[in-house]
């Protein structure tokens, strides 16, 4: 199981270290960091900041002797980091090096959709790379081919479903009943199934 620690359930690298350790230790085998801050006028940690928060999560990975997955997210994209392209492709390069340099295994960078900068991306960071697909990106067949090495939907899913919701609660308010809910609908059993493990062929 991975498990997001967006950024990080405290500051400090002693809080960072003290997070990674709890959720190891609850099972986790990845971890995703992020570098956003939340705090408007300061949306990002310094590249300082963030080595020292990843090199102290990865410090508490090799000490528990678990093979855990650290994975650090690069929200410069997501901030609208920079005044052009260039300055926040280039901030988003220093702060891959630094990431890698702290010893993550690998970098998330949400709103990253051009297949070139994806290929930029790629073939100057040497860890796997993990961008996000959602509606109106190309296609994730599309970014793996510029060298992604791993294409998530995020939170696209459970917006679209969240859409949906809407759309019949829109349909039910005007007209008393929803052909949306119809069309889509799943009966107990089919609904159930999609929650039963599938059974593995014999080897």
């Amino acid at each position: 199981m991975n498990a997001d620690i967006e950024a990080r359930y405290g500051n400090t690298p002693e809080e960072v270290a003290l997070t990674a350790s709890e959720f190891i230790a609850a099972g986790a085998v990845g971890l995703n960091l992020e570098d956003a801050t939340g705090r408007p006028g300061d949306p990002l940690y310094s590249l300082e900041e963030q080595g020292r928060r990843l090199t102290a999560a990865r410090q508490a990975i090799d000490h528990s002797g678990v093979p855990v997955f650290l994975n650090a997210r690069i929200d410069t994209y997501l901030q609208g980091v920079g005044t052009s392209e260039q300055e926040r492709l280039e901030e988003t390069l220093r702060r891959g090096r630094t990431d890698i340099q702290a010893g993550v295994h690998g970098l998330f960078i949400p709103l990253v959709t051009d297949t070139a900068l994806i290929r930029i991306l790629a073939e100057t960071l040497p860890v796997p790379l993990n961008v996000m697909a959602f509606p109106g990106s190309p296609a994730p067949r599309d970014m793996l081919n510029a060298g992604a090495s791993r294409v998530s939907f995020g939170q696209s899913l459970m917006l679209a479903s969240l859409g949906l919701i809407a759309r019949i609660a829109q349909e039910l308010r005007e007209q008393g009943q929803s052909q949306v809910m119809a069309d889509y609908f799943l009966g107990f059993n089919e609904a159930d199934s999609l929650f039963r493990l599938s059974k593995v062929p014999e080897q």
